[in-house]
């Protein structure tokens, strides 16, 4: 049983430790990548002025309609950002269809305080990677490959592998009765091949318990629909979230309400909180859906509370609150913070960051140790 563990265990590890790697430098990464990316696009997305010069952000309708004059012809808005903080930006995302079928996703960025355009950027972009913003390519290489769905799919399928490969690196590592405190130490005064093996054995077994955390959290995002259908077997995932389908009454000779409104009518609903974000109506009947930060989420940069807004009458249609989620969906609102360390705030993006040449030390010292027996059997022939 021991030797067919250790074969499984050793054929994983070369073939998705290798994806392990990649995963683990590129989320080291990324787990700052707020901040590499504002330092990278500075002139773009850094402060907007010094705090001596700021007074009030501008009125949310007249930088959507400074934005909204620099989108392309054929493209839809579909998103804005507000300023996470006082030296934040201004943002619209919009999505812009190809002859490909596949759409590219744009940003404008506005100054808040003085309407003015900042510039603007493709942030994404399905037929041409190679051309996005550093951190966005770094982000599609660490959980796509590159490859779209396939390499999705290859990534996701990765992570089952590597889960396999914890488990049975950690049976390969259970101490024998009364031989804890070896399994758990370097042994004193050995020779290169045993150091080596102490080092791949302990450097597994004691980041083993987060590797499975961060490891299966993105398995869990890459099959969401998998993980939600799994989850909701046993607790509710949808009794609080927002529909899909929502609608705003018909028009009725009325003129559509600015996102200012929208927003207002959220803030009257709840007083508390950051604004953060207002997903705009892509067809006639469509809502917004204005999200503002509540205290205590686990999420720092967005949030989940999100409320739908008729596009015509300023009516709150429905609210999804995380104060009110079941077990089900606190799971899986869970998924992400876990996997970059956000949920623990900066002790756990330190972790993230250690976490991730993890990978680099078991796969370097699990190859040394294939290699050097290799040798040894050919030697003893």
């Amino acid at each position: 049983m021991r030797t067919v563990l250790s074969r499984i265990h050793r054929w994983i590890g070369f073939v998705a430790g290798a994806y392990f790697v990649l995963a683990g430098l590129t989320g080291v990464v990324l787990v700052y990548r707020a901040e590499l990316d504002t330092w990278l696009n500075r002139d773009l997305i850094g402060p907007s002025r010094p705090a001596s010069e700021r007074q009030a952000f501008r009125p949310i309708d007249e930088l959507f309609a400074a934005a909204k004059e620099r989108v392309p012809p054929d493209s839809s808005p579909a998103f804005i950002h507000l300023p996470k903080s006082d030296d934040g930006y201004f943002d619209l995302i919009y999505s812009h269809p190809n002859a490909h079928g596949h759409a590219s996703i744009g940003q404008i960025v506005v100054d808040p305080y003085s309407g003015r355009v900042r510039g603007q950027r493709v942030i994404a972009d399905p037929n041409d990677p190679l051309a996005e913003p550093s951190v966005m390519l770094l982000m599609h290489l660490h959980y796509t490959l590159l490859a779209g769905d396939v390499g999705e799919s290859i990534a996701g399928l990765a992570g089952l592998a590597l889960l396999a490969s914890f488990v049975s690196g950690l049976f390969l590592w259970r101490p024998f009765a009364g031989s804890w405190r070896r399994a758990l130490l370097f042994k004193r005064g050995a020779g290169p091949d045993r150091a080596l093996f102490d080092l791949h054995r302990l450097s597994g077994a004691y980041s083993a318990p987060m590797a499975f955390v961060v490891v299966l959290s993105g398995v869990c995002l890459i099959f969401g629909s998998q993980t939600s259908q799994l989850i909701g077997s046993f607790s509710s995932v949808s009794a609080n979230m927002l529909p899909g389908n929502l609608k705003s009454e018909p028009a009725a000779g009325r003129s559509p309400i600015g996102p200012s409104t929208a927003a207002a009518t959220v803030d009257r609903l709840f007083p508390d909180g950051r604004m953060m974000s207002i997903a705009l109506p892509l067809r006639p009947d469509g809502v917004y859906r204005v999200g503002k930060h509540v205290d205590g989420e686990i999420y720092e940069t967005e949030t989940k509370r999100v409320v739908a807004v008729d596009q015509y009458s300023g009516a709150i249609i429905a609210v999804q609150d995380p104060r009110r989620f079941t077990f089900g969906e606190r799971l899986l609102e869970w998924r992400f913070p876990l996997h970059t360390g956000e949920a623990f705030g900066a002790v756990g993006r330190v972790l993230m960051t250690v976490m991730g040449f993890v990978p680099v030390l078991l796969f370097v010292t699990g190859f040394v140790r294939w290699r050097r027996g290799r040798h040894r059997l050919a030697a003893s022939r």
